[in-house]
């Protein structure tokens, strides 16, 4: 069996391990009297197993030039990422179906994109009817994934210093050369040698932060079953959930929740991560930097306006209503920061003390910015705004003093010239990505304020912003076939991020 995993192609292993996950809610049904459920997702975990094996044992070793052929195509990074969003989800909803026959697969399979790709866009609108194993594979999804972008990026993507961690790469390109650097190397390595050397860096730490999020949550009062899901998902940041709001122990959990989220505002806070010989600490990384001064700011603002509007109507004393505001507005703002959508018990206290709706249009701009590089937040992605930020000023710099010139040292010249027109091009993108999805839900029926609200909410991985962005609760589940497959596109496209995929279709000399 070694031997076997040892020459085997990456991608039926990745199989094998969504047929092995499947154990997980089959094992619960059966343990809560649920048979139905358990046998289906039981079936489905051995059909899984016996496909991915029968896959292993094929690529294992081909020995005619199609097969070489093929084992190469399977062997390469950006194929391997981009199957991975193709094939497993289809086999992630095989379960789903047949657990919830009035669900139908093609329901199924978006809520798999969904939760694969971390977005949380759920196409239940009553989840306190769907059954706990249901609810549990879905956080399990939703995790798989958070894992999967954290070994992919460190693993395959960062050594092409392409996709989302482009303006990273640019930063740290000149310590690559640089004895000692742990950096050294790492794009000669072979795919397969790196991966597994990521998964077994990130996998067990990841686990093992999981475990005790959730034994964190537990000890506030949270069920069982609701704290690990709420574990599960703030650490990959999908926003799934199976009850609306942070369940019996109320503060004490939005408390350990908005602390997993910090893990989400860079990626050195996370297993696995280069580490050059001379990077900045963590408190001087600009990352958690700029996300503390968005955090603050929002809420803030958000304190200010509804104090206001409590002191137009004789409130503006009540402190207790005040406190409120301010923790629903730090807590939801990181929350849509690091693109994980969980929305504060507080946020609403808000609306009842100033009597004025909470801004939802601040939280899509906050989902948009996004959380750290290469972590499981989606969006444009911190690291780029502060280059971006960065070039700004030395333009207007330029303006004042034409004749001035940028200092601060290798790095951040790195970071203001090609991090720059890295992050700059990812912008475009990321607009022009918008634009096209926009339009297409636009043909398809959809207004136009609810279409721009569905496409940002899919190409952030930012699913509950369809709950509060809007002036009306938007549903996933009331969306046509042709709307949910193209929201799931652009779901895939704003995991994976669109530069890496156009990099799919160029040559080596172009890529």
């Amino acid at each position: 069996m070694r031997a076997l995993l040892r020459n085997a192609a990456l991608l039926p292993i990745l199989i094998g391990g969504v047929g092995l996950a499947m154990l997980l809610p089959a094992a619960m049904a059966f343990a809560t009297g649920q048979a139905a459920i358990g046998r289906a997702f039981l079936h489905s975990a051995v059909l899984v197993l016996v496909g991915a094996l029968f896959l292993a044992v094929a690529s294992a070793a081909p020995g005619a030039r199609t097969g070489r052929r093929v084992r190469r195509v399977l062997d390469d990074p950006l194929s391997v990422v981009i199957l991975a969003y193709a094939v497993l989800p289809p086999l992630m909803a095989i379960p789903l179906a047949e657990a919830l026959p009035g669900l139908g697969f093609s329901r199924a399979w978006f809520e798999m994109v969904s939760s694969f790709t971390t977005t949380g866009a759920s196409v239940f609108d009553a989840p306190r009817r769907i059954p706990d194993a249901v609810h549990l594979w879905r956080a399990t999804v939703g995790w798989l994934g958070g894992a999967f972008v954290l070994v992919v990026a460190a693993a395959l993507v960062a050594p092409m210093a392409r996709g989302e961690t482009q303006a990273q790469a640019e930063l740290h390109r000149h310590q690559a050369a640089a004895p000692g650097s742990s950096t050294q190397g790492h794009s000669e390595t072979a795919p397969r040698i790196r991966l597994g050397r990521e998964i077994r860096a990130v996998m067990p730490a990841f686990a093992a932060v999981t475990g005790l999020l959730w034994i964190a949550l537990v000890m506030a009062g949270n069920p069982g079953l609701l704290a690990i899901i709420q574990a599960m998902s703030t650490l990959s940041t999908s926003g799934i959930t199976m009850a609306r709001g942070p369940g019996p122990a109320g503060f004490w959990a939005e408390a350990l929740i908005l602390a997993g989220l910090l893990l989400a505002l860079s990626r050195r806070s996370l297993p696995g991560a280069p580490a050059p010989h001379d990077a900045l600490p963590l408190w001087r990384d600009p990352e958690p930097r700029l996300a503390v001064v968005l955090v603050l700011l929002v809420a803030g603002v958000l304190l200010l306006r509804h104090w206001l509007g409590a002191h137009g109507l004789g409130e503006g004393g009540n402190l207790g209503a005040a406190v409120h505001t301010l923790w629903g507005g730090l807590f939801t703002a990181l929350s849509f920061l690091t693109t994980t959508g969980f929305v504060s018990k507080d946020w609403h206290v808000a609306w009842a003390w100033s009597g004025m709706p909470p801004p939802g249009l601040i939280l899509l701009g906050l989902a948009m910015a996004g959380g750290g590089v290469a972590t499981t937040a989606g969006g444009l992605k911190l690291l780029r705004l502060h280059a971006l930020i960065l070039q700004g000023r030395r333009e207007l710099d330029r303006v004042v003093y034409p004749s001035s010139v940028g200092g601060e040292g290798v790095r951040r010249r790195a970071l203001r010239r090609e991090g720059a027109l890295a992050a700059w091009l990812i912008l475009m993108l990321f607009l022009f990505s918008t634009i096209a999805v926009v339009s297409l839900l636009t043909v398809l029926g959809l207004r136009f304020e609810d279409a721009l609200v569905y496409a940002i909410a899919a190409i952030t991985t930012t699913g509950p912003l369809t709950d509060v962005a809007a002036d009306v609760r938007l549903s996933w589940g009331e969306l046509g076939e042709a709307a949910r497959a193209v929201l799931a596109l652009a779901m895939v496209l704003g995991r994976l991020e669109i530069l890496l995929v156009l990099t799919l279709f160029l040559g080596p000399a172009r890529r």
